[in-house]
């Protein structure tokens, strides 16, 4: 669904790198070099009024449908712009006689970088690109310890010093090669007025009526929150992928041949070294880590679906309905009472131990006042568990979801419904009593689809019962754990193991034994623990691989660049 880069300056305009030779839209002008590119249905622009234009990529949609050329030139030809009632994802820039502005959703679900520079300033929705541009980019450890330790980043700032990300709700200014940005977090009014929760079940499916495509291919797990789609919106076609005996692969079939849906399955390959290599920077690049590095085979599933004809309907951010976000912070803050001096513990999601000492001192650091900023920016009149749904919103939508937007949206046409503001605003009028234990969720599958409540649900990669609620279902799945019965995933291995020789050579190269960055004596032995052979470490090489494949896209080095010690 694609991309915008560009260059607003007093000089000559930059020259844009090749790669873009396929773009839509070729922008130049005094002062102005950009291109757009992605799908026709979701990359437009152009004349406003006078000498005033405008670029969009990503969807806007209003009313249940998604936003054509027409409706844009509409919205934008006024003096003061106005997005904050539009659902969908987007980037906007506006030009006109020495003035470039840019606008981003109101969730911030789509972003776009900038670099101020001497001659003016980069931008582009790709940060990866930018270091092309502006040389070597330098990670800020503060800023990125929240995203590594954490499940996610809080605050919504660059991850890169010298970069400005433009936030939710975001709007900036270039004049004279200089930007000016602000920004306004999303927020919404919390009244708990929606006693049945009859109001947000209206506003999730009407989310699902969109209109501006003709097919819609819903991506259907094992888990509550597709189910749920499904039962809302019974006539789409669906598709799921990975190995047969997966439990999402097989719960989804199930209930797709119950209810008598279409259902595209894909079993991924593994792709040569080198593509992998290829999809592996692509993501990264993309998505900053949000993922371990195997997770770029799925891209091929993305494609195909595109190449079919279909856009992606997405059960993502699904998990703000049954408020299992933050719920480890919820705790916390109940136990503690919320005390005004005492920091706020961390919680640790334990991608990968591979940094010095010095380093994962400041990312702890950086993570720990992050989460407590956040939370003491909130309404102080707000519920506990309603201010964890807000930073639920305000950050993990934008720092996990939005990045995985990202992704899709330079292979795909997809959509996310439980993301959309107008069911976010929904959902903040339901007592938390609907919402805690996913009961709303469970209420609306039931009476719209009551055969699909008698198939197990899936979390992870363990089935437990319909029945069970958030507590019991946690506990139910972790005795499964211990017990050693849950169902294992071969695909990271696999992926590790086909990218043997490569992850060796990247572990053993000077680019990395000389990274300060890294506890040298630590990722020496997962390295000689996975050259023989022994998958103990897999899992943290596989994160390190992408966290690596970040560090040297921003360092502008190629993965020919690397030179075995």
């Amino acid at each position: 669904m694609g991309w915008l880069i560009g260059f607003a300056g007093v000089d000559v305009p930059a020259k844009l790198p090749p790669q873009h030779e396929q773009a839509r839209y070729h922008i130049r002008e005094t002062g102005l070099h950009a291109q757009a590119g992605g799908p026709q249905e979701t990359c437009g622009g152009g004349k406003i009024s006078g000498k005033q234009m405008f670029l969009v990529t990503g969807l806007g949609i209003h009313n249940g449908r998604i936003l054509d050329r027409k409706d844009w030139r509409a919205r934008l030809a006024r003096t003061l712009v106005d997005l904050d009632d539009l659902d969908g994802h987007f980037v906007v820039l506006r030009w006109g006689p020495n003035q470039v502005e840019l606008f981003t959703d109101p969730t911030g679900i789509r972003t776009i970088y900038c670099a101020q520079t001497q001659k003016g300033v980069y931008f582009s929705t790709r940060l990866d690109w930018l270091a092309k541009h502006t040389g070597p980019l330098e990670i800020d450890y503060a800023k990125f310890g929240a995203q590594w330790i954490l499940p996610n980043s809080i605050h919504t700032t660059s991850l890169v010093k010298r970069i400005l990300r433009l936030e939710p709700g975001g709007y900036a200014i270039i004049e004279r090669g200089r930007i000016k940005a602000r920004s306004r977090p999303w927020k919404c009014t919390i009244t708990q007025s929606d006693r049945g929760g009859y109001r947000y079940e209206l506003a999730l499916l009407k989310s699902l009526e969109v209109n501006g495509l003709q097919s819609w291919s819903l991506g259907l797990s094992g888990g509550l929150d597709s189910r749920v789609l499904l039962a809302l919106h019974g006539n789409c076609s669906t598709h799921v992928w990975g190995p047969p005996n997966h439990p999402d692969v097989r719960i989804s079939q199930n209930l797709c041949r119950t209810a008598g849906i279409e259902q595209n399955y894909f079993k991924n390959q593994l792709p040569e070294v080198n593509q992998c290599i290829q999809l592996i920077r692509e993501r990264v690049g993309l998505t900053q880590v949000i993922t371990p590095a195997s997770a770029a085979i799925e891209r091929s599933a993305y494609g195909r679906l595109h190449a079919m004809g279909y856009g992606i309907i997405d059960g993502g951010f699904g998990e703000i309905a049954r408020r299992q976000l933050m719920n480890q912070t919820v705790l916390r803050r109940i136990l503690y009472r919320d005390p005004p001096n005492k920091p706020l513990p961390c919680p640790s999601t334990g991608k990968s131990d591979i940094f010095a000492p010095d380093v994962y001192q400041t990312m702890a650091l950086g993570a720990q006042q992050e989460l407590n900023a956040a939370w003491h920016s909130l309404p102080q009149l707000t519920t506990v568990a309603d201010k964890a749904d807000l930073i639920s919103v305000r950050s993990r939508l934008p720092n996990f979801f939005g990045f995985e937007q990202n992704y899709l949206d330079n292979v795909c046409i997809s959509y996310m419904p439980y993301a959309q503001p107008s069911v976010l605003h929904a959902l903040f009028q339901v007592p938390l009593r609907l919402r805690w234990n996913g009961r709303m969720l469970r209420r609306i599958l039931r009476k719209n689809a009551p055969a699909m409540s008698q198939f197990p649900l899936v979390k992870g990669t363990i089935q437990y019962p319909f029945r069970l609620g958030t507590i019991s279902s946690f506990t139910y799945t972790q005795l499964k754990k211990r017990v050693k019965m849950p169902y294992h995933d071969p695909r990271p291995q696999e992926f590790m193991n086909h990218m043997r020789e490569f992850v060796l050579d990247t572990l053993r190269s000077m680019s990395v034994r000389t990274c300060d960055t890294y506890d040298q004596a630590k990722l020496q032995h997962m390295t000689d623990q996975f050259a023989c052979g022994d998958p103990r470490h897999t899992a943290q090489l596989d994160w390190w691989l992408a966290f690596d494949t970040w560090r040297r896209i921003l360092r502008a080095e190629t993965d020919q660049s690397i030179q075995v010690d």
